[in-house]
């Protein structure tokens, strides 16, 4: 009991850096002028997915693939299924044409590309592996960058400050570090497999960030934000993250086939979504049927795991 509450602990000390350094982030991007929606892809998506990757790190220098590999996949599918399903449930919104036409199909891009490069490694993606995933991840965010110069950021009323940005950061590495040697010694206390907690307490845990800041993005009726930062996590876990674990270990992906199909449907369901009955719009039908989703795939983990 005492390991689930440091565990419980940590993650919220490590969600709450992570949404400090999103405002300052948030705060410097404002004053770079980006548009909305880049900040939600690239800068606020970085920030809102820095406990994946600090977690991820951690657990790939401990040599915990599942726990790795579970984190991630969780996380997207949170991303995708549960935080999305549960917006448009409460707040059923619109999107606009351009995320349905370019920016959507960028994450199935990544997907397609994820999946060739996976296949012909035999499932085991190296260092050099994760070079390429770095090559698409960056050529993907100048793709975005070429078709979303839009209206300025709304003001998020933080004001900047460098030293406030440093030592959140330096908060998310301490937090993040004892979370990660916390869930390990959790699993082999209650012999819980490691899958499971990434998946569920590692994933819904370090998707927090994501989930509130497209809350308040909405609630604020800023959608460029809210779709961008769910879009541009998924892209950053998916290419970003994967790859910089690569280098410290080679990803083994072979127990986790099923779950990259299951994620590549998620991917091409919001598609869907997206294109057909009322355009561009997810409404609480469609957040139920995400969310739905999102508990069959619980089901499948606890039953099939």
């Amino acid at each position: 009991m005492v390991t689930f509450i440091i565990v419980v602990i940590s993650l919220f000390f490590l969600i709450k850096s992570a949404d400090i350094f999103v405002g300052q982030a948030s705060a410097l991007a404002q004053k770079l002028k980006f548009s909305s929606f880049l900040i939600g892809f690239t800068i606020v998506a970085f920030s809102t997915s820095l406990p994946e990757l600090i977690s991820t790190v951690f657990s790939a220098i401990a040599g915990h693939n599942k726990l790795l590999v579970s984190n991630i996949i969780g996380s997207n599918i949170t991303n995708s299924c549960l935080i999305l399903g549960l917006i448009a449930l409460f707040k059923n919104f619109q999107i606009r044409k351009r995320d349905a036409d370019v920016n959507i199909l960028l994450n199935i891009i990544a997907l397609v590309a994820f999946w060739i490069l996976t296949v012909l490694m035999s499932f085991t993606l190296n260092w050099s592996a994760g070079i390429l995933l770095i090559l698409i991840f960056f050529a993907l965010q100048i793709l975005s960058n070429n078709y979303n110069h839009f209206e300025n950021f709304k003001n998020l009323h933080t004001k900047y400050n460098l030293l406030v940005l440093i030592l959140s950061l330096v908060s998310l590495v301490i937090f993040g570090k004892i979370c990660i040697d916390q869930t390990i010694n959790l699993a082999e206390q209650f012999k819980i497999s490691e899958t499971i907690l990434g998946y569920f307490l590692l994933a819904i845990g370090t998707s927090l960030p994501e989930l509130i800041v497209t809350w308040i993005a909405v609630n604020k009726n800023n959608k460029d934000l809210a779709v961008g930062n769910i879009l541009g996590s998924n892209l950053f876990n998916l290419l970003f993250i994967f790859s910089i674990s690569t280098f410290i270990k080679p990803l083994q992906l072979n127990d986790f086939k099923i779950d990259l199909i299951f994620l590549t449907g998620i991917t091409m369901v919001v598609y869907v979504f997206a294109i057909t009955g009322k355009k561009y719009f997810f409404s609480k039908k469609e957040g139920f049927g995400l969310v739905f989703l999102y508990f069959l795939f619980v089901l499948l983990q606890v039953f099939y795991m």
